[in-house]
């Protein structure tokens, strides 16, 4: 698919930027509210009624040696061995206490390790961590076992590690490989250590390789990020996120520091992710959706072909676990029908694992037009469609119709736009809609309808 198929161009892609959710949640965070132990207790009773049904399992781990500029994670910058062995000895306690609450629930589909830079840990602490989880959980043949790496900083016996503990996708944050975008983010990657970190994985055996850009960063150019994007071509990962640099200072202090720097503008931005698209399309690469790119080949895109597509916290997934366990400070759960957060300070989180209590501090428990929505937008965002008929099916309503007529009415404008098709009861999202996703769940999202004369910020839509 080319970008004359697409029908994109710099003009559209300005008009449509803005604020919004990227829905890896609904309702989305700003909804969410004072959450503690006992809600957390109460969702994973809940969740334990269900002891067949596998789950995914996500794992944050924070520490960095050193703070990224862009960055707009929750990290800990340390090169404290005795941080690490602490974190993990919290992480083996808060596993135990879950898993007591779960009961046979232990089935696991999806495991993934986000930071921060998960190698950060060593070799031994990478075994010890995977030991902890294979301990209470049941992983089941044929999940996906990911892991988030810095190029940098990760090594070969590292990787080597990971691969025999199981590991089968690897994703690497590169963002920009022009060194003076790179010097001005304290960004420290060369392109022949992300080439030589590709090869190693693909040499042990690793099947899915993705690997993590960023558009609109100080300095960048068209010309700098296309050269960029022809490098990546070349090193022919098998999927690409291509996200919009978030410039967030009131939210991450150390962010400011980039404000010397020449920051793009909204049509530069604008022109900057036609490039991705240009250059990405012309490599073979597929809009899978959003940002997500993805060859033919990989499984991502065959997910989409075959309706198995699924969306959480974890982004765009191969294998559609309903409910997701999250272990760590600031990671999220979604599971007994509620969203729940743990702590962002570590040492908080640590004191309250170790007292024998969650360390829960803000989520929310869906209601059931909640949930009816949340199935709208995942159809949408995953299926690239919405089929009334099969929602109903699928939730025992039986007005739908009526129920969802002013949003189907409010799709219209879009739908002249090329991004969807109403056909009667079934909304088609086209090629060119892929990119635009969040505009069509927005009119879903009766949360962000309430609140348009106070709208949340949230991250630009492009």
């Amino acid at each position: 698919m080319n970008v004359a198929e697409l029908r994109v161009d710099e003009e559209l892609i300005l008009r449509m930027s803005g604020a919004g959710p990227r829905y890896t949640s609904y309702p989305t965070v700003p909804e969410w509210h004072e959450f503690g132990d006992a809600d957390a207790r109460a969702a994973l009773v809940r969740a334990s009624t269900k002891p067949d049904e596998p789950l995914c399992v996500y794992v944050h781990l924070p520490f960095c040696a050193r703070m990224c500029l862009f960055c707009g994670c929750t990290v800990e910058i340390t090169r404290r061995q005795g941080k690490v062995d602490s974190y993990l000895a919290a992480i083996e306690k808060e596993v135990a206490m879950t898993c007591e609450l779960l009961g046979s629930r232990r089935k696991v589909a999806q495991i993934h390790w986000g930071g921060g830079t998960p190698t950060h840990l060593k070799p031994d602490e990478l075994r010890r961590l995977y030991g902890i989880l294979s301990r209470h959980l049941d992983v089941q043949p044929g999940a996906e076992i990911s892991i988030e790496v810095h190029p940098h900083v990760t090594t070969f016996e590292q990787i080597d590690t990971l691969v025999d503990l199981g590991f089968n996708r690897v994703s690497m944050g590169v963002q920009d490989l022009d060194p003076h975008v790179q010097e001005v983010i304290h960004r420290d990657q060369t392109t022949e250590e992300t080439e030589a970190l590709v090869a190693h994985c693909r040499k042990r055996g690793i099947g899915g390789i993705n690997l993590d850009l960023m558009y609109g960063l100080p300095e960048q150019t068209e010309a700098t990020f296309a050269a960029t994007l022809r490098t990546i071509a070349r090193i022919q990962p098998d999927r690409l996120a291509v996200y919009g640099y978030a410039h967030v200072p009131w939210l991450k202090r150390h962010q400011t520091a980039l404000e010397r720097y020449r920051l793009p503008t909204a049509p530069e931005r604008a022109r900057l992710f036609f490039v991705a698209i240009e250059e990405l399309s012309k490599s073979g690469y597929e809009v899978i959706g959003l940002d997500h790119f993805a060859r033919r080949s990989d499984a991502l895109w065959r997910a989409l072909e075959d309706g198995t597509l699924h969306r959480n916290f974890m982004g765009y997934t191969t294998h559609p676990a309903e409910e997701m366990l999250a272990f760590g400070m600031s990671s999220i759960g979604d599971f007994g029908g509620a969203f729940v957060q743990n702590n962002h300070d570590t040492r908080s989180y640590e004191a309250a694992i170790h007292a024998g209590k969650f360390s829960a501090m803000k989520g929310l428990v869906r209601s059931a037009e909640d949930d009816l929505r949340r199935a709208a937008i995942q159809s949408l965002m995953c299926a690239m469609h919405l089929d009334l008929d099969e929602l109903e099916a699928q939730t025992g309503r039986r007005d739908l119709a009526t129920h969802f007529a002013r949003e189907l009415e409010e799709l219209r404008p879009l739908e002249e736009q090329g991004f969807c098709e109403l056909r009667g009861r079934r909304v088609d999202v086209t090629p060119r809609g892929r990119l635009f996703l969040r505009h069509l769940a927005m009119v879903f999202d009766e949360y962000l309808r309430k609140k348009k004369a106070d709208r949340p910020r949230f991250s630009k839509t492009i």
